[in-house]
């Protein structure tokens, strides 16, 4: 399979409580086995056997904010000084102008900072439970005005379909590049008092409903088949995608089951594209349930 981008989820640490997120959900659910886990550099890179130069990397994840890895900068000038462009996936609470300074200052116009503010100051931490305004505003303001592209990602909610247009003319008065409407699909029990209207839902969550009431596949369409979805975890584990890497995917395939033959810390990444497993994995998708509900045709 030829790569052509990487999925690098730094910690599984935050300093937010969003009702949607798996992080949440888990410590909830389990607290006695929550653990925190911020990936190994040096293990990192030598796992990653490949060229990096041109590659996109993207620093996102399931369970944490990737600027709260204790040494993430670092992180970024090792994955800079390799040839990569990356785009990081941020709240962006609670770290200082000097921090962002010196990130910034590893990052060139190829990369992306995407800062996920669902709504405007006054109502933003509704969802963003324990976010930060003040430091945000910080933190997007020095990226504005660096060589970086910058991205606002706005989530559509009940509380703020309204404030949309407003976050839209804050984007611009900060120098934020582009601003992002995207759908959510992390509606249930838990959530059902934050739907916004159904214009504002999008298709993947509506193919996922669907998915759910008839339990039965419209086809698949996912990303990891192309090479771009490729995932480390932030307690060091290879998965084929961060879908499959949430815990609510993970035991029910064969990544989970067998979690320890994909341990970054002793193998690489081609010798595990080369095993049978995942060759097989790749060739079975359509007959997975974590990849027919997470990427149903036609949500790509």
């Amino acid at each position: 399979m030829q790569i052509q981008s990487l999925h690098i989820e730094p910690t599984n640490i935050c300093t937010l409580k969003c009702s949607g997120c798996a992080r949440t959900r888990f410590i909830q659910q389990w607290p006695q086995h929550w653990h925190n886990h911020n990936l190994d550099i040096t293990v990192l890179m030598k796992f990653l056997d490949i060229s990096l130069i041109n590659m996109s990397v993207h620093f996102c994840g399931n369970y944490g904010d990737p600027i709260y890895h204790p040494d993430f900068i670092n992180m970024i000038h090792e994955f800079k000084q390799r040839g990569s462009h990356v785009s990081i996936v941020t709240n962006g609470s609670y770290k200082t102008i000097k921090w962002w300074q010196e990130l910034v200052a590893e990052l060139d116009q190829k990369d992306t900072v995407i800062f996920s503010v669902d709504g405007i100051p006054e109502n933003f931490s509704q969802y963003r439970i324990n976010a930060n305004w003040p430091s945000i505003q910080d933190a997007m303001t020095v990226c504005a005005l660096a060589q970086c592209h910058t991205i606002w990602k706005f989530i559509p909610f009940l509380f703020n379909q309204d404030s949309i247009d407003q976050a839209r003319v804050l984007s611009k008065q900060l120098g934020i590049d582009q601003f992002e409407i995207e759908y959510s699909d992390r509606f249930d029990e838990q959530t059902a008092h934050l739907i916004p209207t159904t214009d504002l839902l999008g298709i993947r969550y509506n193919n996922q409903q669907a998915w759910k009431n008839h339990n039965r596949s419209r086809g698949v369409d996912p990303k990891c088949a192309g090479g771009t979805e490729h995932f480390i975890t932030a307690d060091g584990f290879y998965s084929p995608c961060c879908y499959v890497a949430d815990h609510r995917f993970y035991y029910k395939t064969e990544f989970g089951k067998n979690k320890k033959a994909y341990n970054i810390n002793d193998t690489s990444l081609t010798s595990i594209l080369h095993q049978s497993q995942v060759i097989e994995f790749y060739q079975t998708l359509h007959a997975i349930s974590a990849c027919q509900f997470n990427c149903p045709k036609g949500t790509q």
